[in-house]
């Protein structure tokens, strides 16, 4: 009869980091180390190129960098039942994890030594001809506080936030992490902090398909709000950008919407884009007219400057460009036209976004089809249910809307 340690368990679904990949996994046993009676908790071990992680059902008990391991010490000790098993005893630095027993752990402490010793030789070697493609950069790092539900007191230690995930430590090393991607939801609550109540950002993300919450402190809370709800919860919302395209010049709108549709560029290509006389005519126009609009309408920055940044849509790795802030583009939505038939004439009803009425033109083609431009990032053509008179066009543009009279072709002007 097989023991639980010969059975493999279906493996749960991980929220894998960037570039992180599941190397190998088994049924396993963890001891907890407490004063109870059973100190064993069953579950499953996991081996990535980065972690050791072992789960139980959809939790994590304990994780490990691989870069942090000191030395895997193998024992014969006594395991559930009185039964004498070989266990895995893992040295982390500044500090011993509890005992893992599992099946061939011969075998596992070669495979996690092999897989540290690459996670270290890649940590200590910029140069190296096996570092990933995309190193992390570091965006923000400050000392701050961290705090989860089942802790009583806040932990004092340093915060981090990199393009791909956030993170907290200490002297001892990483305590907390979770990726970007894994972040559902962000807010300012009010906690307990020393004495007083102050504002903290409570975190709530995804683990194993389980919602968990962890709250941080720092000195400049404000600006870590702004750059995780950039990176994270900021939807493009095209109403909002049509409000910030009211308050831009031509040039500046045609950046805009040029990144709206397209996510990301380079400065040589915004540049052209505009027909700039050089680069820091587009840096200005984006540092002291884009970003201070939309600063004062939706309360950010709407465009940020990444060195390096993963294309969510392409998987490209994008370097230098700068990009809109938000989740992966959406299509614009349709504009759709209302046409009344008003005997002799007909009415076309539209309404339209951070346009103004200077720069609307309207032009009929082929006596059925009205053409609405306004600069380069704007063109809209209507089919006409009936042929018109090209020579009376009369228009009416007020609180966004925009209204046409068209003469029929059969009816003779007034």
């Amino acid at each position: 009869m097989k023991s639980y340690l010969d059975t493999i368990k279906k493996p749960v679904i991980l929220p894998l980091q960037q570039d992180e990949e599941i190397i190998k996994y088994f049924t396993a046993s963890y001891d907890i180390g407490s004063s109870l009676a059973s100190t064993w908790r069953l579950g499953i071990l996991y081996l990535t190129n980065k972690r050791l992680l072992f789960v139980q059902v959809r939790k994590i008990l304990f994780q490990v960098l691989l870069s942090q391991i000191k030395t895997i010490n193998i024992v014969k000790r006594e395991w559930i039942l009185g039964k004498k098993v070989k266990q895995l005893n893992i040295v982390r630095e500044g500090r011993r994890v509890p005992y893992i027993a599992i099946k061939d752990a011969d075998n596992w402490k070669r495979d996690i030594e092999e897989r540290g010793q690459m996670a270290k030789s890649i940590a200590s070697d910029p140069q190296s001809s096996v570092h990933r493609p995309h190193p992390e950069e570091v965006i923000l790092k400050e000392k701050g506080s961290y705090l989860r539900p089942d802790q009583s007191m806040w932990r004092l230690g340093t915060l981090l936030l990199t393009q791909k995930k956030i993170a907290f430590s200490q002297s001892t090393g990483i305590f907390w992490e979770t990726p970007l991607s894994s972040i559902k939801g962000l807010r300012i609550e009010k906690r307990v902090y020393g004495v007083s109540k102050s504002d903290t950002i409570c975190v709530e993300y995804e683990s194993l398909g389980e919602l968990l919450k962890a709250w941080i402190i720092a000195l400049n809370l404000e600006k870590w709000r702004k750059e995780l709800y950039e990176r994270i919860l900021i939807k493009v919302d095209l109403e909002d950008l049509d409000k910030i395209a009211v308050e831009l010049d031509g040039a500046s709108k045609e950046i805009l919407w040029f990144l709206y549709e397209n996510r990301h560029a380079g400065i040589d290509t915004l540049a052209k884009l505009t027909e700039a006389p050089n680069h820091m005519d587009v840096l200005l126009k984006i540092k002291e007219i884009i970003n201070p609009a939309a600063e004062k309408i939706i309360g950010y920055p709407i465009l940020s400057f990444e060195s390096s940044r993963a294309d969510r849509e392409t998987g490209e790795n994008v370097t230098f460009s700068w990009w809109l802030a938000g989740q992966p583009h959406r299509e614009r939505r349709e504009l759709l036209p209302d046409i009344f038939d008003e005997d002799d004439n007909l009415v076309v009803c539209l309404e339209l976004f951070g346009i103004t009425e200077d720069e609307l033109r309207l032009s009929v083609s082929n006596n059925n089809k009205l053409i609405i431009d306004a600069d380069k990032y704007f063109h809209k053509e209507i089919y006409l249910p009936a042929g018109i008179n090209t020579d009376t066009i009369t228009s009416r543009y007020n609180n966004n809307i925009l209204e046409v009279k068209l003469k029929k072709m059969d009816c003779k002007p007034a």
